[in-house]
């Protein structure tokens, strides 16, 4: 099982890519925020591309956030079994803030752990 941490000096942080015929199943998050400036709100953003269909010949970017999670600032937060019916379609992003107001710290860590599922 893959993992990566990274800091939130910049929104969004790619933790996975799209991997053909395969899904990505997250198995573990950690956020660290006992150093960051603020509290965090941490989404789980699945980037990707919808397949050519007779209704639809150019198919636009997807970013549904499977997961959202809020961390107080002096705070460390583990998630395992609620990530056990959240799937990643494309690829696994992580975002501090939302999509369209991203909250970058790099005193913030994320830590995923991950596989890809046929």
């Amino acid at each position: 099982m893959p993992s990566l941490m990274q800091t939130m000096a910049a929104s969004p942080r790619v933790f996975a890519t799209e991997k053909r015929n395969a899904k990505i199943k997250p198995s573990l998050i950690v956020v660290d925020n006992v150093n960051a400036a603020a509290d965090a709100v941490i989404g789980i953003v699945d980037r990707f591309t919808p397949a050519v269909t007779n209704g639809v010949a150019i198919p636009v970017v997807q970013t549904p956030t499977r997961l959202q999670i809020n961390v107080s600032i002096n705070a460390c937060v583990s998630l395992r079994d609620e990530l056990k019916d959240v799937e990643i379609l494309g690829q696994l992003e992580v975002v501090r803030g939302t999509l369209l107001a991203p909250v970058v710290d790099a005193n913030c860590f994320v830590t995923v752990a991950y596989d890809y599922e046929q």
